[in-house]
């Protein structure tokens, strides 16, 4: 029988809330988490927004009596990986990708069509052993995580189901896919390398019958249906609400998603649940909740778009045009001051994350995953004892260190915007050298810090570290990443 689940009771566990999400609903909901997190009660704050706005019911609770639909819906923020959830950290705390989500680097179907895709069991959102989740045939102890892990599960879901209907279509079979199909056949794999073997069950069970009998929760996979028919790669007919079928944009980039399908299934990408204390926890939303360069680029989302406003709510990023030549300052000017951004963070033990460092103040910055950048590496050069400037007319970052100087220039990128704005940040970054260089004779190395994770062996690092001699600052599990070949440079920021 095709195959045996992984263990018994195994599923794929996800929030009922998630077919719920729209555009300006997830928008909002996070808006108003990031701008309220740091206030005395912002479960209150936020409730008062979603209701005044009229995003969400008042939804009142039995046991309070009190509207709560903070308390409901932010488990879609979380499931998403655009906030750490706050089973794991107390306060309201949005990811990288939460942040490119308000800021406009990211659109709405962009970013639930990557995370879908993303998504993996195991994972660190889904924990607690139970009977909705299985007990690894009665493996005892550990959490949800380990015992997937142990019994060999490697998953992503959605580029499951984009693999299983591609193949069904491959052999002349019907290319959709049944809640039904996703609760029998699907729900038995392990790994996505069982995309095939899975779509010729299926076909096999059409024509010879009878199919396998259930083996996940039903639950689980009508809330799986109704999220990837939300995405911009899958269809649900209003008419036949239980089929999933490729959309039309699906269909006419399917080559593309199959290579970023192939990248996600690759063993070594997923993440690794460790010994599960907090800081796994923390790690899964740092990494499923960052901007991976390493995942080829979707195709561009706007094509498929019938009003972009559905896709960037709070309008598009703008693109940072600091730097200027002020009047009277030919060529521009460099005014250096103690950074500004007020006292920084005592680090904690093993070292500064994005997620400790985080700013409910800058919950207006039109910038705020580059602000956030920003914080970490001054954060990180403080604590070794440099001296950190900034200019807010130009330069993001200059940080003195042991006779070198360090001009870092920090940019929040997209795989889509990666090559332009590395090579407006490279422009900038040399255009501040040569204004420093006026004033300055110390040694000095331009620093170009990118808020996503970066592959050692990608394009941006050997163009930059050897073609051009120039450091690059990656973000990776929460953490900076340096890539350089300077001694310096590895000791401040590594």
């Amino acid at each position: 029988m095709f195959p045996d689940p992984p263990y018994p009771g195994f599923t794929w566990r996800i929030t009922h809330h998630m077919g719920r999400v729209t555009p300006a609903h997830l928008y909002h909901t996070l808006w108003a988490a990031n701008r309220f997190s740091g206030d005395a009660d912002p479960a209150a704050r936020i409730n008062d927004y979603l209701i005044a706005n009229r995003q969400w019911t008042p939804n009142i609770r039995e046991d309070s009596g009190q509207p709560d639909a903070w308390r409901d819906y932010q488990q879609s923020l979380s499931e998403l990986g655009l906030i750490y959830s706050l089973t794991a950290t107390r306060a309201i705390t949005l990811t990288p990708l939460g942040m490119a989500f308000l800021d406009g680097s990211m659109g709405f179907s962009e970013t639930m069509t990557l995370q879908a895709l993303r998504f993996q069991y195991p994972n660190g959102h889904h924990v607690a052993l139970g009977a909705a989740g299985g007990t690894g045939g009665g493996r005892e102890g550990g959490t949800l995580a380990t015992v997937q892990w142990l019994a060999g599960v490697r998953l992503r879901p959605a580029a499951l189901v984009w693999s299983v209907i591609r193949r069904l279509g491959d052999i002349g079979s019907v290319p959709e896919l049944s809640v039904a199909d996703l609760q029998c056949y699907l729900m038995r794999c392990a790994t996505n390398g069982e995309a095939a073997a899975c779509a010729q069950a299926i076909e096999t069970g059409r024509t010879s019958g009878p199919g396998l009998p259930p083996a996940g929760n039903l639950r689980n996979a009508q809330d799986w249906a109704k999220f990837l028919g939300g995405t911009l790669i899958f269809s649900r007919d209003p008419g036949r609400p239980t089929r999933l079928t490729l959309s039309d944009f699906g269909r006419a980039h399917a080559e593309e998603i199959d290579g970023i399908c192939a990248a996600l299934a690759a063993p070594g990408s997923f993440w690794e649940p460790g010994g599960m204390a907090t800081e796994d926890r923390l790690r899964w939303y740092s990494e499923f909740g960052g901007i991976d360069l390493s995942i080829p680029a979707l195709p561009d989302p706007t094509t498929a778009a019938e009003d972009t406003r559905t896709e960037f709510v709070g309008g598009p990023e703008e693109d940072d045009l600091r730097g200027g030549a002020p009047p009277g300052s030919p060529g521009g000017a460099v005014r250096l001051r103690p950074f500004g951004a007020g006292e920084l963070p005592t680090p904690p033990p093993g070292g500064a994350t994005i997620q400790s460092v985080y700013r409910a103040d800058l919950a207006t910055s039109a910038h705020r995953l580059h602000d956030e950048m920003v914080l970490l590496i001054a954060q990180t050069c403080s604590a070794k004892g440099a001296r950190v400037f900034d200019d807010p007319s130009s330069v993001d970052l200059l940080i003195a260190h042991r006779q070198v100087e360090f001009l870092v220039e920090v940019k929040s990128v997209t795989q889509r915007n990666l090559a332009p704005r590395l090579r407006y940040a490279l422009g900038q970054a040399l255009h501040y050298d040569w204004l420093r260089a006026r004033e300055s004779d110390s040694p000095r190395r331009i620093v170009i810090a990118l808020a996503a994770r970066i592959n050692a062996d990608s394009w941006p690092v050997d163009f930059l570290n050897a073609h051009l001699g120039v450091d690059l600052l990656g973000l990776e599990s929460g953490r900076l990443r340096v890539h350089s070949r300077s001694p310096e440079s590895l000791e401040l920021f590594g």
